[in-house]
């Protein structure tokens, strides 16, 4: 069994490659990407994909973070990892590498019935208008009386996404095209706070066991008032637990400038490189401008939210911001670019440019 790298290590295999400047990506005509992973939907999306990624390297960013589909493993698992082979066989045609995310705790607050689809998806998925596709159930309405509901939940679905991140770890633990391996998103949110926290450690084991070339994650997302500032405020349980079997510490900070870089002097403390592995909020504050900047000079890895604007509609703002005084709503809140590839703002593009040109 392998054990969390060491600092000594985790460091030199930061210092060795060049500074990670990438995004989260879903391709602009799926919804979440389900319809890359469906044969029938799949070759016109990979014609979109090819233009993104042409795109996204001509912007200056060098990875992608994507969320992974247990559903397409479990019906497919041949077909599927044949289509994963395929994306990273394109993505390094463009020069990409790649951030696989296994689990999530970003979930919505009703128990699906049934809580597994009967067969693989098909077709291209209904949405409606609002961010996350406009799905009335999602993670981002500031539900706060609720718990997120996932798979995990269900005794009998527990040892086949086991299985499932065993199988996907060890085909890719020697591939350079892989660059790490994001475990779990946000643990603890939807309010589950530590109820993930056993599911969460055994992944990690599961992990650890096949002992892959490239390091592990997972990121904490909240931080309370003084965190940074004072040692008082300390993260919760299960998010300080994801820090601690993290080779590389990963985060998410969608706050202003100031809060960033409290979360950054916190998570410093570690002794390990840092990557933001979710951030860009225009409506909070949270700009290109001042961030991106600061991440290349701290050498802290940057991978915002979207690319293109899409049906998934990262570009609207979370539902519970509606609701909220005093934002300017009309500013995009994710995403750079049109559906027609014009930019957002052409200011920002710039700058992605100009540290691209220096890596």
């Amino acid at each position: 069994m392998g054990n969390r790298w060491s600092k000594e290590k985790i460091n030199a295999w930061y210092e060795e490659r060049p500074w990670l400047m990438g995004c989260n990506y879903v391709p602009a005509v799926t919804l979440h990407n389900t319809e890359l992973w469906q044969d029938d939907t799949r070759e016109e999306v990979l014609a979109s994909v090819k233009e993104e990624l042409k795109l996204l390297r001509e912007t200056g960013l060098n990875s992608v973070r994507m969320f992974m589909p247990f559903h397409a493993w479990y019906f497919e698992r041949e077909r599927f990892f044949g289509k994963l082979d395929e994306l990273l066989a394109l993505l390094e045609k463009f020069g990409v590498t790649f951030m696989p995310v296994l689990f999530n705790d970003c979930a919505p607050f009703e128990r699906p019935d049934p809580v597994f689809p009967e067969k693989m998806s098909e077709g291209w998925q209904p949405y409606d208008i609002g961010h996350h596709g406009g799905k009335a159930e999602n993670p981002f309405t500031g539900e706060k009386r609720k718990t997120g509901w996932i798979l995990f939940d269900e005794e009998e679905w527990r040892e086949p996404q086991y299985t499932y991140a065993k199988e996907i770890i060890s085909r890719y633990a020697r591939d350079p095209r892989i660059i790490i391996w994001d475990l779990w998103n946000e643990p603890g949110n939807s309010n589950r706070h530590s109820l993930s926290m056993g599911y969460l450690e055994r992944v990690f084991e599961i992990a650890r066991d096949i002992d892959p070339d490239q390091p592990l994650t997972a990121a904490p997302w909240s931080y309370p008032e003084g965190y940074g500032v004072s040692e008082d405020a300390q993260l919760e349980p299960i998010q300080k637990r994801a820090v601690e079997l993290s080779d590389i510490v990963s985060f998410h900070q969608y706050e202003n400038f100031e809060r960033v870089r409290q979360a950054v002097n916190g998570l410093s403390k570690e002794g390990r490189p840092l990557i933001n592995t979710e951030w860009l909020n225009r409506i909070l504050d949270n700009n290109i401008g001042e961030l991106l900047p600061y991440f290349y000079e701290n050498r802290i890895g940057s991978y915002h939210w979207g690319l293109v604007a899409g049906k998934s509609q990262f570009y609207l703002p979370w539902d519970y911001l509606r609701e909220e005084e005093g934002l300017d709503l009309t500013l995009w809140q994710h995403d750079l670019y049109h559906e027609d590839f014009t930019a957002y703002d052409e200011k920002e593009i710039a700058l992605f440019q100009k540290f691209g040109k220096k890596e």
